[in-house]
């Protein structure tokens, strides 16, 4: 841990990691993703486009057709956020900027997959049971261990 400034820092691999600077590549990895969605978008509306012409249709496509600029303006933002909330959570982790914008590029993701996992009480209430039988259940295996132990059916 050093002090750069007054604020502190973690130095790997000769980068001297501030949290503000995780901060700002995990947002700028989220924006990369972003921006690789809209290109999509462009591009699809790009297609569609040539194809309309080569088939003569007078009414081409509208870019309105491919992009919401406010729900996608949301979801940029939401992303920026996320990427930059995975920089925080990982800071610890990270060793260098293509690592910071390579985890808020993943943060979306990241953060999806550890927000659905389930919990015992979500899995119980749906009426699974769990990986292992209670200490005082009776264990019973399959068909198949039962015949192979010699067992008749």
């Amino acid at each position: 841990m050093v002090s750069v400034g007054g604020v502190r820092a973690v130095q790997k691999a000769g980068w001297i990691v501030q949290w503000q600077q995780v901060v700002m590549l995990g947002a700028t990895g989220g924006l990369v993703v972003e921006v690789i969605t809209l290109w999509g978008h462009l591009t699809s509306w790009q297609r569609a486009r040539h194809i309309a012409r080569v088939g003569r249709k007078r009414v081409l496509p509208s870019l309105s057709q491919y992009i919401d600029p406010q729900a996608d303006t949301l979801v940029a933002v939401t992303r920026l956020l996320l990427g930059a909330a995975a920089g925080v959570l990982m800071h610890d982790q990270i060793d260098g900027p293509m690592a910071a914008i390579a985890v808020g590029a993943a943060g979306p993701a990241l953060l999806r997959h550890l927000g659905s996992g389930r919990t015992v009480h979500d899995a119980l209430a749906r009426g699974e049971s769990p990986a292992r039988p209670a200490a005082d259940a009776p264990v019973v295996p399959p068909a198949r261990q039962r015949q192979k132990q010699g067992a008749v059916e």
